[in-house]
């Protein structure tokens, strides 16, 4: 039973009080068949106490379209082709509809509110085609340099409807190969010579990690990442031999490199794309897998996998979970050896990050042969460049409607420029910490003017408010909607 020894106690058991009624209204069942496959719904695990509260997607990976067919793309098709975001919705689930019909064979019940339900759009008309219209064809045709493009993202899109329709069963029959390759001859057709391919996968990536400061080198990993997870699910739907499928993850760095932040949007990113069935983030470290006795940190680990199950499990600091104790096994090696487990037992339906110190992190991966084997991929997050934190400094205080005048943004550059490269720098969040000192600072100044300060003076934060040694780094955990870890 939690203690309630402060209103943060009080919140807490708030939150999993209502989580636990939420969890039980959520639960439904799933089958095996092909049609319960289409209409089944997966169950949702319970978040974390530290877990995001994102929406999610409840249903299973074969019941929903696994990549480009969603508001994302039709907002972009509508105002680019200057049509209403209805219509648009109106002519490409009616196309998707028609294909899904024709790659399955027949129509299924409630075949096209299924198609609805996958897509996150509703309240269209079905208009139960007999033959895929000329949209695409249309689209490409418009006087426009990008018409090329955004004809051949639908196209795309059409394709993986008709792979989703193929693999509802988890087995693609050759008659079903040859129906989905009339379907991309019939839409390479509409579009001639005008083929543009920009993936829908990149242009997701690029519309979720466009904010982001800085990060180059992380975003070409991720992308490169992203691309080889989009074709390797491609292959396996097609029925070809395709690599193991692993999606977990080490990210490397300093504090403050924003991989928490990178953590939950990739795995949002791989929700939409259909490569996670939940938007799940579970963010702990050693605390929230080791326990107290021998055999409790097996429950305790699973016990927090499970809430992350369908998402992602960010483990921060995974590094102490390296007892030090040599031939000998402390709590921390039974923690790992269930997350080694899980990695595989759960490899389609679950993303393990290990986050820490580079050297140290590397050193605790290798201690354990299963572990290593089961992170194929590592991201090193470097420090951020003077100007960049500069900017994050910029966006943070625009964040907090705060106003920070030219002598103040010098000395944080300045104070950041002397730290930065020491042990323990915490690059963005250094930058956030010592804005929210700033802000006391400046309410503290202000104090003496009470209701006669000017909204400006109010916002503006000025030289003399930003400190002027290191303010002690705090972890946050959950998502901080500033650009820092």
């Amino acid at each position: 039973m939690l203690t309630i020894n402060s209103p943060d106690s009080v919140w807490m058991l708030t939150e999993s009080l209502l989580q636990e009624t939420e969890d039980q209204r959520n639960k439904v069942g799933s089958s095996n068949s092909k049609m319960a496959a289409v209409e089944g719904k997966e169950n949702i695990g319970t978040p974390a106490e530290r877990t995001e509260s994102l929406p999610t997607e409840s249903s299973q990976e074969s019941d929903r379209l696994p990549f480009g067919i969603n508001e994302s793309l039709i907002d972009r098709i509508s105002a680019f082709a200057k049509i209403s975001p209805a219509e648009t919705a109106n002519k490409i689930l009616n196309d998707a509809h028609y294909v899904a019909k024709i790659v399955i064979g027949r129509e299924t019940e409630n075949l096209f509110e299924k198609i609805e339900v996958a897509s996150g759009l509703t309240g269209i008309t079905p208009a139960n085609y007999t033959e895929l219209s000329n949209f695409v064809n249309h689209l490409s045709l418009l006087p426009d340099p990008s018409a090329s493009k955004y004809a051949t993202q639908v196209s795309m899109a059409l394709v993986e409807v008709a792979e989703w329709a193929a693999s509802i069963d988890d087995n693609i029959t050759k008659e079903e190969t040859d129906r989905i390759d009339e379907v991309r001859l019939a839409l390479r057709g509409q579009l001639g010579d005008r083929i543009d391919i920009e993936s829908a996968a990149t242009v997701a990536f690029e519309s979720k990690f466009e904010n982001l400061i800085g990060m180059e080198s992380v975003k070409s990993d991720l992308r490169k990442r992203l691309d080889f997870l989009v074709v390797n699910r491609r292959r396996q739907k097609r029925g070809l031999k395709a690599d193991v499928h692993r999606m977990h993850m080490a990210f490397l760095g300093n504090p403050g490199t924003g991989k928490t932040t990178v953590a939950r949007l990739f795995g949002e990113l791989l929700n939409e794309l259909g490569l996670l069935p939940t938007k799940n983030f579970v963010e702990t470290d050693r605390s929230g897998l080791v326990g107290e006795y021998i055999g409790h940190s097996e429950k305790k680990t699973l016990d927090t996998i499970n809430k992350a199950d369908g998402g992602v499990l960010f483990v921060d600091e995974a590094y102490a979970l390296d007892d030090g104790y040599q031939n000998q096994r402390g709590f921390g090696y039974e923690a790992t050896s269930v997350l080694v487990k899980q990695m595989e037992d759960r490899r389609d339906r679950l993303v393990i990050i290990l986050a820490g110190y580079t050297k140290p992190t590397m050193d605790y991966i290798a201690i354990n042969p299963g572990l290593k084997s089961r992170i194929p991929t590592t991201i090193d997050f470097p420090d951020y460049s003077i100007d960049e934190l500069r900017l994050i400094a910029l966006r943070i205080a625009a964040l907090r409607d705060l106003i920070l005048d030219d002598d103040s943004v010098k000395k944080i550059v300045a104070s950041v420029g002397l730290r930065r490269g020491e042990t323990g720098f915490g690059n963005a969040r250094e930058i956030e910490n010592m804005l929210e000192h700033a802000q006391r600072s400046s309410i503290n100044r202000l104090s003496k003017l009470g209701n006669l300060a000017t909204e400006k003076e109010i916002k503006t934060i000025i030289s003399e408010d930003i400190p002027n040694d290191p303010i002690p780094q705090t972890k946050k955990f959950g998502f901080n909607p500033t650009p820092t870890e």
